[in-house]
């Protein structure tokens, strides 16, 4: 019986965001016996990465989302013959036969649809759509058993696609605490007056406009820093800044180390997440290991992940989030509170954690 366990690390790395971080963190949290059983997938650049040298690894050029990459899978795959694939997105091989573990992090394509979500032309944004969909289904049909962040998107897949609830595991993501708590001596934050913060990418599903909103009915008295990669949804952003005249009030920051974005973070009031859908809520949990106050959207996963660690807001309604903003910057007590039960809500999460129920949801899909 082959036990060879394939993992598709293509999307490895942080530059790849939360999938690649995903990916990072459970190849590099897989137990020792995992060592003589995985064989990774990887793109050539990764061939000297010492994270990934004590594992083997077969290589692939193309792109995961592109059509190439269907076709240069089915052959790696054909002579490994693992018996059991790992696919840490929705981008499983549909040639390949053989018995396969996919991770959704969630259904935002699902629900956060239209021009608006995309930079491409309307014809190819509903071409990609359609394949996107297409796969997605495949992806939950044909797969053995499927991973996903939160208990919330468990419930979406059974609901919008019927799913046995025993295939579903539940396996939450963590947070490097150790990185975030440890905030550099020597930082100079954007603002010296107090600022929120907000980190993550700008497609609308994440709602910043409401944001900037709460910050304009806060008439200067509360600044704002936007980190993020710069990318289409930022310009259109920047534009909203001007049209509401922040320019002030708002920075815009990129290309920040671990280090200096626990230093952000530590330094603000609050982080605010105004987000209608979210896989996880990552940065949320990263800002309170860095000892800052959440303040987050009641929507979608994000009172599951944060529990009673944050104060919560209608994500349509901008007062509200201003008075909340203005409620924990006036209030030590509240502030200290908040940061208190945040350090206890992340001791919940540990990518430890996470890769150990993946591998041993490994050994239960095996056959």
């Amino acid at each position: 019986m082959n036990r060879t366990i394939c993992i598709d690390a293509r999307l490895w790395g942080t530059r790849h965001t939360g999938i690649g971080r995903y990916i990072e963190n459970l190849i590099a949290n897989l137990p020792p016996a995992a060592v003589n059983q995985v064989v990774l997938i990887v793109p050539p650049d990764l061939k000297r990465e010492p994270q990934l040298a004590k594992f083997t690894k077969l290589y692939a050029s193309s792109h995961p989302y592109s059509l190439l990459s269907q076709a240069e899978m089915f052959f790696l795959l054909l002579k490994l013959r693992p018996g059991l694939l790992h696919v840490p997105h929705f981008t499983i091989p549909l040639l390949w036969p053989g018995r396969t573990v996919v991770t959704i992090h969630d259904l935002i394509k699902h629900i956060s649809t239209g021009p608006a979500t995309t930079t491409r032309s309307p014809l190819l944004y509903r071409l990609k759509y359609w394949g996107y969909l297409i796969i997605f289904k495949a992806a939950v049909r044909r797969s053995v058993r499927i991973l996903v962040p939160a208990g919330f998107w468990k419930s979406e897949l059974i609901s919008r696609y019927h799913l046995p609830s025993d295939k579903i595991v539940v396996t939450n993501e963590g947070v490097n605490v150790q990185v975030f708590s440890a905030v550099p001596d020597h930082f100079t934050p954007p603002f010296t007056d107090p600022y929120v913060i907000y980190t993550g990418n700008l497609y609308p599903h994440k709602n910043v406009p409401l944001l900037l909103q709460s910050i304009k009915q806060l008439g200067g008295q509360m600044k704002l820093v936007i980190v993020c990669a710069r990318s289409v949804f930022t310009d259109r952003l920047s534009r909203l800044v001007t049209g509401l005249s922040l320019q002030s009030d708002v920075r815009f920051v990129s290309s920040v180390t671990d280090s200096q974005l626990a230093g952000l973070y530590a330094r603000a009031r609050a982080f605010v997440t105004p987000s209608l859908i979210e896989g996880f809520g990552l940065p949320g949990l990263e800002a309170m290991a860095a000892g800052t106050p959440v303040l987050a959207a009641r929507a979608s996963c994000l009172p599951e992940i944060y529990g009673s660690a944050a104060l919560y807001f209608d994500p349509h309604q901008a007062g509200e989030l201003a008075s909340l903003i203005k409620k924990v910057s006036a209030s030590e007590k509240l502030r200290q509170d908040l940061i208190a039960r945040g350090k206890a809500q992340i001791v919940k999460y540990s990518w430890v954690k996470m890769a150990s129920l993946t591998w041993q949801t490994y050994q239960n899909a095996l056959p």
